[in-house]
């Protein structure tokens, strides 16, 4: 079921990663793409799931790193578990092929980059695991993976295969990195700093968004904003 993967995996040291369907590779990633090359200066390496022809020629004509697979039917016969199978994908690619060497840098592809990080703001990421929380929950919206944790980044990865095929309920990546990682050392990446987990309602939520490296809102209404980088800005 997930080893169908199509690609080859980066071999980059660092580099930042991301996954999304079909829908929104064309609508969301051009802008995480673009935004995370500018600003990080990081290789940065999509999975697509259910990927048309088209989607696929882009991204090799572009020179984009990616793989893909397709989604069996054992997945799309469970309620939610395409959602799910979507969200958790990274995490399951990252565990099973994550080298010894490698820093991974793993983001929602509707989030995208304000701000460069300084030095030092580097070098405290990729220290050790690092997570940002809210509501003492480990998000999985912008984390970084460290190479000292391929074990447990294998063993989260299979328990979310697992847990897809025997839940209804989504959000099951985050679930699954709280029970393996928060009793871990891992660095805290503080909620204002790097990012916010908070809907934009007002023009002072809007403000404190912009103060961040990282852009992402919560719920329906970030979704539904137009999105102004499309792939006619990186082709």
């Amino acid at each position: 079921m997930f080893e169908n993967v199509i690609g080859e995996w980066p071999t980059h040291e660092k580099f930042i990663l991301t996954s999304c369907d079909e829908l929104y590779c064309n609508k969301y990633f051009p802008r995480f793409y673009k935004t995370f090359k500018e600003k990080w200066n990081l290789p940065v390496h999509v999975h697509v799931i259910d990927p048309s022809d088209e989607t696929l020629e882009r991204l090799r004509r572009l020179g984009i790193s990616h793989t893909y697979c397709e989604t069996s039917d054992e997945i799309l016969k469970w309620p939610y578990s395409y959602e799910t199978y979507c969200q958790a994908q990274r995490f399951i690619l990252l565990g099973h092929h994550m080298r010894s060497e490698q820093h991974v840098i793993v983001a929602d592809v509707d989030a995208y980059a304000l701000k460069k990080p300084s030095e030092s703001q580097h070098l405290y990421l990729i220290k050790d695991m690092a997570f940002t929380t809210y509501n003492n929950r480990l998000m999985a919206t912008f984390c970084h993976f460290h190479p000292s944790r391929r074990k447990e980044s294998l063993d989260a990865a299979k328990q979310m295969a697992n847990n897809i095929l025997h839940s209804d309920m989504i959000g099951v990546d985050q679930k699954v990195i709280k029970q393996f990682f928060k009793e871990l050392p891992y660095v805290e990446l503080q909620n204002g700093e790097w990012i916010r987990h908070y809907d934009v309602k007002t023009d002072e939520d809007l403000k404190q968004h912009n103060q961040c490296l990282i852009y992402h809102e919560k719920g329906t209404r970030g979704k539904n904003k137009k999105v102004e980088i499309t792939w006619t800005d990186i082709e």
